[in-house]
């Protein structure tokens, strides 16, 4: 719009006898000024019988073009354009000889690894064809190459147990950390942050008595371990497991505890997801998951629950864990049996007068722990 005003200026600028006005653009494109005065119809026919004898301008080709308006619509020179997209068009060449090359050198080499490697040649049938052979062992390094990926990064995901005169506690509890000990909470003032459940201090001191604390999480260790330094001032968390510990099984990151490297009948595992526990179901308490909330009591069930176990003193956490499993809520049930127990307690008391509370051993304390 503005270089359509520009134009029109120049043209009222110009001499009103002169009958063409240059462009401000280019020199070769003429703008006609119109009459004021209606031109007669001989007129008209003289001007284009006329124009018919004069000599047809030639076309313009596409060097002449160029010639005469070297700059695009960019405003840039159409010849350096030009020589930048062919030394680009070159490069780019370049480039893909390069990537070819190291693709041929990698596949090369693996190939010449399957075809000397005995490690890839067991149980292999020497009555195929060569080329199956070797393709039957690239097959099995890819399939190799991905269960590594999946798989945790070490065998033993924890050193052996302490030995004498160390104090090894008798018990394990491998526990989840996010939204079960924090909470991740964004909002626009801070951005992420993880929120303390309540009770933990409590939770944790209590545990640690009794029980070897881990906490196996399947979140990123440069996440993990800053907030493991934030909310255990005391030591007590023994080990920490991040994601490279776990087993990707599919889509999900489990909790694989046949690499603990303890005796399995000691271990409880504590989160609120059932796919995260899946491999070993029967070692697992699933409870429900934390969102934030700022009257929760649960830490302090779960502490009163793991007390009982340990020191009621099971051989087998698995048989307690079993029977808890067929609930939605475990600790609300285990509450309910401990109050049923404390009655029973009560009305024994009151009969012989001399069975203490914390005493009570055998078939009441099977029954109200775990239904036996």
């Amino acid at each position: 719009m503005a270089q359509f005003l520009f134009r029109g200026l120049r043209l009222c600028n110009t001499n009103i006898f002169n009958k063409t006005a240059a462009c401000c653009k280019c020199e070769r494109n003429t703008f006609k000024l119109i009459s004021y005065v209606q031109p007669s119809f001989s007129t008209l026919l003289n001007k284009k019988f006329y124009s018919s004898l004069t000599e047809k301008k030639p076309a313009e080709t596409s060097e002449t073009t160029r010639a005469l308006d070297p700059l695009d619509i960019f405003g840039e020179d159409k010849d350096e354009r030009r020589k930048e997209k062919e030394k680009a068009i070159k490069n780019l060449k370049i480039g893909f000889f390069f990537i070819g090359a190291s693709l041929m050198m990698v596949l090369g080499s693996g190939l010449y690894v399957l075809m000397d490697d005995n490690h890839y040649k067991k149980d292999e049938d020497e009555k195929d064809l060569y080329p199956v052979r070797v393709f039957n062992r690239g097959r099995l390094a890819i399939r190799e190459f991905f269960e590594s990926m999946r798989a945790p990064s070490y065998e033993k995901l924890l050193p052996d147990p302490l030995p004498y005169p160390y104090i090894q506690p008798p018990y394990t509890l491998i526990i989840e950390m996010t939204d079960l000990l924090v909470h991740p909470e964004w909002t626009y003032s801070t951005g992420w942050r993880f929120k303390k459940r309540p009770n933990v201090d409590h939770f944790l001191e209590q545990v640690s008595q009794n029980y070897e604390i881990v906490v196996f999480t399947a979140s990123n260790g440069f996440n993990v371990y800053p907030i493991l330094d934030s909310l255990d001032k005391n030591n007590v968390i023994m080990y920490r497991l991040v994601k490279n510990a776990t087993d990707y099984i599919d889509g999900h990151h489990v909790k694989n505890i046949d690499r603990i490297n303890r005796d399995l009948s000691r271990v409880i595992m504590v989160d609120w997801n059932a796919d995260s526990v899946k491999l070993q179901r029967e070692n697992a308490l699933v409870i429900p998951r934390w969102t934030g909330e700022d009257g929760d009591q649960q830490l302090i069930q779960l502490a009163e629950f793991l007390n009982v176990i340990s020191t009621s003193e099971v051989n087998d956490v698995r048989e307690v864990l079993t029977y808890y499993k067929q609930f939605d809520h475990p600790l609300e049930v285990f509450k309910e049996n401990q109050r049923k127990l404390l009655e029973m307690q009560e009305e024994q008391k009151q009969i012989s007068g001399t069975l203490p509370i914390n005493k009570a051993r055998g078939s009441w304390k099977d029954k109200y722990l775990y239904g036996k």
